[in-house]
């Protein structure tokens, strides 16, 4: 009976996959019925290489701003030393590799391993901790940039007021909890107390604002990484429309049945900005182009973490 149980887990994870992978193909599928091929080339042909410049600028700060959260959530937890920046930056860009396969938590895991040290105990509990607690954070500075674009935006309406609201009290609630949940563990149901002990002790709280600050820097650029492309494209798009319409479409990425959000967040994005009057094919150029700065950027990220000689340090990167 043992044997049937633990070989029925692998075949779960393989099922999950596959079921992944064809949902993220069926949602393309279904686009490309609605769009052109030719138009969509036609888009493409269209983003000047100032938009594409713009958007990878943009892109990469984001990316350095996400490096700096996860330092300033490190030292927040009360890392005995902080990893110098070229480390850092190499373990988030090998990480970004590893999340775009199906799971997306290979790349965390890493992070974990790759960060132990720094602990004095070394745990790989509280360097993991300390990972969780900042995908976490880049999910609330996501929703407190969307409920409060959209409270002003474009989409504002009785339902999206409402909906923003809740998304802020989602967020305060979910920071709140991260910041002082372990110490809440003696009061908490016995399953919700277990979680609550695997999170590292909050030391400096300074560093922790400062992390959920970087993450709503984050998604601003990111919002402006894509407005870089779709203003190009469509001169009637407004920056503030693109501050609404990418913060809620990358949150409609977070779709679980999905590889790395693809799919998902590029039907948001055409529906969104049709509501603006922009062709669906313009959309789907400036959301795939985002697509690909990303592929981009995480290949780099499976180049620096291919195996290297022995004598290679850079191979023992995560060791």
């Amino acid at each position: 009976m043992e044997v049937v149980e633990g070989s029925a887990q692998p075949r779960k994870r393989v099922l999950g996959i596959a079921l992944r992978v064809v949902l993220t193909a069926a949602t393309f599928a279904f686009l490309f019925t609605r769009i052109p091929l030719r138009e969509f080339q036609a888009s493409l042909q269209r983003i000047p290489a100032a938009g594409i410049l713009g958007c990878l600028v943009a892109f990469l700060a984001a990316l350095c701003c996400n490096i700096l959260r996860w330092r300033s959530l490190l030292q927040a937890y009360g890392a005995r030393e902080l990893p110098r920046l070229p480390a850092l930056t190499r373990w988030y860009i090998v990480s970004m590799f590893y999340n775009l396969l199906p799971g997306a938590v290979g790349g965390d895991l890493l992070r974990g391993y790759a960060t132990r040290h720094y602990f004095d105990d070394s745990a790989v509990s509280r360097s993991m901790g300390v990972v969780f607690v900042e995908r976490v954070l880049g999910l609330a500075g996501l929703l407190i940039l969307a409920a409060l674009a959209s409270s002003f935006g474009p989409l504002r309406d009785r339902q999206v007021l409402i909906y923003s609201a809740l998304g802020l009290c989602a967020a305060a609630s979910a920071v709140a909890a991260l910041a002082v949940g372990r110490r809440l563990e003696r009061w908490l149901p016995a399953r919700i107390a277990n979680i609550a002990r695997t999170l590292p002790a909050l030391a400096r709280p300074g560093g922790f604002a400062s992390a959920l600050s970087l993450a709503v820097v984050t998604h601003v650029l990111l919002a402006l990484a894509g407005h870089a492309v779709i203003g190009a494209l469509d001169a009637n798009v407004r920056l503030g429309d693109s501050m609404v319409f990418f913060p809620v479409g990358t949150l409609a990425a977070y779709f679980p049945l999905s590889v790395a959000g693809a799919g998902a967040r590029d039907t948001a994005l055409v529906f969104l900005f049709a509501r603006r009057g922009v062709s669906e094919s313009d959309a789907l150029a400036c959301s795939l182009t985002l697509l690909l700065i990303q592929l981009l950027v995480s290949g780099i990220g499976g180049f620096l973490h291919a195996p290297r000689t022995s004598s290679d340090s850079d191979a023992k990167a995560f060791s």
